[in-house]
């Protein structure tokens, strides 16, 4: 649906998390439905997205966050290799649809916490690298997040990010109506992107187009009318990525990266309150996180920590 007020403001963290709860919500049927592991080995798009994911993370051992994961598809694929993934999004219906998917199929199960990636829940230098996968263009201040990545990642650890390329006319076209739904849809210039990462304070950065191809389960959600259009674009993406194709980041926070076994660490051992900074614990008699300390409890869904400042409720003694 469209919405007008759009027309003179972009959509607000808030609108944006309502979005895409009701987009994710009118797609569950269809992501329950479909085993991550024989979508990656059957959609030979999908699978050289996550192999290239996969061949910039290296080996590593500590945990990684998967920075507006969504549903999780890629960390799924991920963590059946041997990551120690943790995905993290303010949606927190996205995340317990993943949760339902990976138990369904029986599949090796990633860590979840709902959060907002400006003001992330993990206590600094936590984390061995940080993904963000085609998710950085719906944040709605690219600094204040880039701040709470370097943040949070060890010395010597490393972003990864795929993002829109904004010489790509037909995706500043998309972004025009996206925009009057209620989403926040962006892109990025290679330079733009770079100075982002240096203003943030990262050691070293570079980005660089790449080809994308298209998704042949994404594509079956496309209208039969827009479909050759749409291969159309994927051609030309392969064809010449500089303009058509996907912007592909490394950005590396400064030192050595000293790690230890997730698996030896609990992940609740690493969060923090999103609004004290203090750490916080599952009670199991109020169904809670609670702030050790404080005096705040935050939602939890399914086994999921929900840590978002405005989800925060004010402890009642018992």
């Amino acid at each position: 649906m469209f919405k007008l007020r759009h027309f003179y403001r972009a959509p607000n963290v808030e609108e944006e998390r309502e979005f895409e709860r009701a987009n994710i919500q009118s797609k569950t049927g269809r992501y329950l439905e479909t085993n991550p592991f024989v979508r990656f080995q059957s959609d030979v798009a999908y699978r050289a997205k996550v192999e290239r994911i996969a061949a910039h993370l290296g080996p590593l051992k500590g945990y990684i966050l998967d920075l507006g994961g969504n549903t999780a598809g890629e960390a799924t694929i991920l963590k059946q290799q041997g990551y120690n993934m943790v995905v993290g999004d303010i949606n927190e219906v996205a995340l317990d649809v993943s949760r339902q998917r990976v138990e369904k199929f029986g599949l090796a199960k990633p860590e979840y916490v709902g959060l907002d990636a400006h003001n992330l829940p993990f206590k600094d230098a936590s984390v061995s690298a940080v993904t963000v996968i085609e998710a950085l263009h719906h944040f709605f201040d690219y600094d204040q997040a880039l701040g709470e990545i370097l943040r949070i990642l060890k010395p010597g650890g490393k972003l990864f990010s795929l993002e829109p390329n904004a010489l790509n006319p037909l995706r500043r076209a998309s972004e025009v109506r996206d925009r009057f739904k209620g989403t926040i849809e962006k892109s990025f210039f290679i330079g733009q992107l770079e100075r982002l990462c240096a203003r943030a304070g990262f050691a070293r950065a570079g980005a660089q187009a790449y080809p994308m191809r298209r998704s042949s389960w994404k594509l079956q959600e496309v209208p039969a009318y827009r479909r050759p259009i749409t291969r159309l674009h994927g051609w030309f993406s392969e064809k010449y990525p500089t303009v058509f194709g996907g912007l592909m980041l490394e950005a590396h926070k400064a030192g050595k990266l000293v790690e230890q076994d997730a698996a030896d660490i609990p992940l609740s051992t690493v969060l923090r309150s999103p609004v004290n900074k203090c750490d916080v614990v599952f009670d199991s008699s109020r169904r809670q996180w609670v702030e050790i300390g404080g005096g705040l409890g935050f939602p939890d869904v399914n086994g999921i920590p929900i840590l978002v400042a405005k989800d925060a409720v004010k402890l009642n003694c018992h």
